[in-house]
């Protein structure tokens, strides 16, 4: 996967920030957006945020 990817064009958020929201701690959307502001102007990543979020939580065992 690149992480270098930006899965949301709005606020410039990639798929390592994602990654590294989770990292932190993050598990859900809700907490994500909160960490990176992903998903939280036009929402049209949204599905794509979600997925990765559930990718790298499972990923990571949490």
């Amino acid at each position: 996967m690149n992480l270098d990817k930006i899965v949301c064009n709005c606020m410039s958020v990639t798929n390592g920030m994602i990654k590294d929201a989770v990292e932190a701690g993050a598990t859900t959307l809700e907490e994500v957006q909160e960490a990176t502001g992903a998903g939280t102007v036009c929402g049209a990543c949204l599905d794509d945020v979600q997925r990765l979020v559930d990718h790298f939580v499972a990923e990571s065992g949490k």
